[in-house]
This record gives structure tokens, C-alpha cells and sequence, in this order.
């Protein structure tokens, strides 16, 4: 099975990743962390291939962040078109290949909820700047928040070929593991 955990920055992903992986058991899983593509690989999503390829068999696999974060964000920040055409070879090789199951678990949470960890953050990576450029990050990463949610749930509305569970609501590794194996299971895996 692999679980493709995504959503905004500060919303509680690594922490319910953890619970997770010790709800599947920590010797059943492996988690792989993400960030933004590098610029010497084949294609903007080749690591993710090159991580299911390489994960021994049986393993369950948890993606802190993962494709569809590569897509929005490429979008985002970089201003283009996400490598759509990628994107979708990506996820018909996915679905030839991972025999458990693939499904995303996005972990949502309005933007008052991580507003204030985000404060803190650019205050001290930015703590000799000025008010108005501490400012000027604050909003620049509240639109973010907001058009990677919408992004996101467009992602699994209307692109990717796997089921999607969405979390609004601060939820427990637990009952969020037995979420994912009722949804693949509706999906025939």
C-alpha cells in the first residue's frame, strides 16, 4: 500500500505520518520526506518512481508530501504548468505498479490554524528584516496555503486516478490507517 500524504505547510502532516507508521508498525513501513524536485532528474517526478522501485516488497509506503505537492507547488512557484503530461505518465505507472494500492490522504486545516506557526517561523528565519518584509512572507505564504488547498482538491477531483481521503479534523494514525484500507478496499484492492 502507498499512502500519499499531502497538504499545506504547519497543518499537522508529519505528525499524523508518525502515527501512521506506528499504528502499521514502524519494521512494516518505510516514509519517504519530500521537497522540491531536483533539477538534474529525468522529470520532475522521477524520485517517486525511483522510491517505489527501490522499497522492498511488503513494505507499506507513506509519502510525506508527494506528486501531487510537486504538481501544485511547480505551479505555484514557479509559475508553469506542473509537467501535467508527466504527471499523468507518473500516475498510469503507479497504477501498473503498486499491486497494494496507491491512495492520497490530504490533511487540511484552515489557514487560522497554522497562521501563527508560520508567524513564528519567518520571525526567526527573517529576524533582521524589516516589519513590512515579515509582513510581505506572511501573506505571500497565506495565498499559498490557500491556492495549494484548492489546487489540491481539484487534484483529486478531477486528475488523479486514486481514491483520496480527506482530513479536516485533527484524526488519529489509527483511525486513519482503517479509512485508508476501507477506501482501497471499495476500490478493489
Amino acid at each position: 500500500m502507498l499512502l500519499v500524504v499531502s497538504g499545506p505547510d504547519r497543518v499537522g502532516k508529519s505528525t499524523l505520518i508518525q502515527e501512521m507508521k506506528d499504528e502499521l508498525g514502524s519494521e512494516n513501513c518505510i516514509v519517504y520526506h519530500h521537497g522540491a524536485p531536483d533539477p538534474g532528474s529525468p522529470d520532475v517526478f522521477h524520485k517517486y518512481r525511483e522510491e517505489v522501485g527501490n522499497s522492498p516488497d511488503g513494505k507499506h509506503i507513506i509519502f510525506d508530501r508527494g506528486w501531487p505537492c510537486t504538481f501544485i507547488l511547480e505551479q505555484i512557484r514557479n509559475r508553469n504548468t506542473g509537467h501535467f503530461d508527466a504527471l499523468i505518465d507518473l500516475e498510469i505507472w503507479m497504477n501498473e505498479t503498486v499491486e497494494e494500492g496507491v491512495l492520497h490522504v490530504a490533511q487540511l486545516r484552515p489557514w487560522h490554524w497554522s497562521a501563527p506557526l508560520h508567524l513564528t517561523e519567518i520571525a526567526e528565519e527573517e529576524s533582521s528584516s524589516s516589519e513590512w518584509f515579515i509582513r510581505d512572507q506572511y501573506v505571500t505564504r497565506m495565498q499559498e496555503h490557500k491556492q495549494y488547498t484548492e489546487q489540491l482538491l481539484d487534484f483529486y477531483e478531477d486528475i488523479t486516478l486514486f481514491p483520496n481521503i480527506t482530513l479536516t479534523e485533527t484524526t488519529g494514525g489509527k483511525e486513519v490507517v482503517e479509512r485508508c484500507k476501507n477506501a482501497l478496499r471499495l476500490s478493489g484492492f
